[in-house]
């Protein structure tokens, strides 16, 4: 992650989890080092790599597997350095504000928990205690599907951003959508982010795919509308393999079963600017836009009581990742409440959306 020569000053408690991570990396991993960890492969740390790491480190998938004893411990001296370095897994809020339940992040237990293993030894453990294969459960085929032009994606290109719009002419306006969601080449596609409208400071945020987030539903109970005739747009994300390849990704669209409550009001903010909620509603996600490598953003919110919450903070945003944050626990936003964004640099494209449930 590209940091810059600007120095961030990060609240305390993202301060002692970089503290205990800079006291567990004093030694470098040695693949011939004399087993010194109780921590075993075949115990925590499959799990945490299953939770937090295989979504993109699969076959077929962004970055070298990591399924098993042996591809891992191939790759524990670079394991290492990303987890020190905090690069991956690529996510960029910082813990203590606001709680998503799509963070990525590896916590500081999950983080001293490896760091023990890789420089331990690395054991093995006993297969016995491996977790019990996942039954992959069949996932229903969207209810229309609309082909995007076809996307030639450099190779070795680290960050390749395309946007489309389409005429979603083929949606059925008298359906409410359960979600909007793209596919397209799991070994490039990093993320893609669909919005209604195509000027992207007016568009409103409608879905999302990331490798590890494969649908960005509404709470239970919601449902999206479009406007009918609205244009779709796609920012699509690619990293580039080692030779150019062709995606053919695909607009998907699920409709809902039965009515609901619309669940897409959107409260969108500008760097430095603050956006009044004159209905009372609860935020389910946030989507930040437009920042660039290493920029922080925090977003503020300040009810009527006089009370302010922060929402997020990212202190270095990694734009090659595109984030959609989905609130563990919704954010209850009252009536008179005005939500502001501090950004570092103020760049003109930036945009957080907030999306909102009445």
């Amino acid at each position: 992650m590209t940091r810059g020569s600007r120095t961030v000053l990060r609240p305390a408690v993202a301060a002692l989890v970089v503290a205990a991570i800079a006291a567990a990396a004093g030694t470098p991993v040695r693949t011939d080092d004399p087993v010194s960890s109780s921590v075993r492969f075949t115990g925590d740390i499959v799990r945490i790599f299953e939770r937090k790491c295989q979504a993109c480190h699969d076959t077929g998938g962004l970055a070298m597997p990591l399924n098993n004893y042996g591809d891992v411990r191939g790759w524990g001296r670079a394991i290492r350095e990303e987890i020190v370095e905090q690069r991956m897994p690529p996510w960029t809020a910082a813990r203590g504000f606001g709680r998503f339940r799509n963070d990525l992040s590896l916590s500081a237990r999950e983080t001293l928990t490896v760091l023990s293993w890789l420089d331990g030894g690395m054991p093995r453990g006993d297969d016995r205690d491996l977790p019990k294969p996942v039954r992959a459960e069949a996932v229903p085929g969207a209810d229309l599907r609309i082909a995007l032009p076809a996307q030639h994606v450099p190779a070795l290109d680290d960050h390749v951003i395309r946007r489309v719009t389409v005429q979603a002419g083929s949606l059925d306006p008298t359906r409410a959508i359960a979600r909007v969601a793209v596919s397209g080449h799991r070994g490039t596609l990093r993320g893609a982010l669909v919005y209604e409208g195509s000027n992207p400071a007016t568009a409103r945020w409608v879905g999302a795919w990331l490798p590890w987030q494969r649908e960005a539903a509404p709470p239970d109970g919601h449902v999206l509308r479009l406007a009918r005739g609205a244009p779709l747009s796609v920012e699509l994300h690619y990293r580039g393999a080692d030779v150019e390849t062709v995606d053919q990704p695909a607009l998907e669209v699920y409709y809902a079963k039965g009515t609901g409550q619309p669940a897409v009001d959107e409260i969108a903010v500008i760097p430095g600017g603050a956006a009044a909620v004159s209905r009372a509603g609860t935020v389910w996600a946030i989507v930040p836009s437009g920042a660039p490598d290493g920029a922080s953003l925090q977003l503020t919110a300040r009810r009527p009581d006089g009370s302010s919450e922060i929402l997020l903070w990212m202190p270095h945003v990694n734009r090659a990742w595109p984030a959609v944050l989905l609130l563990d626990q919704p954010v209850r936003l009252p009536a008179g409440t005005t939500v502001s964004l501090t950004a570092h640099p103020a760049d003109p494209d930036i945009r957080v959306r907030l999306s909102v449930t009445r």
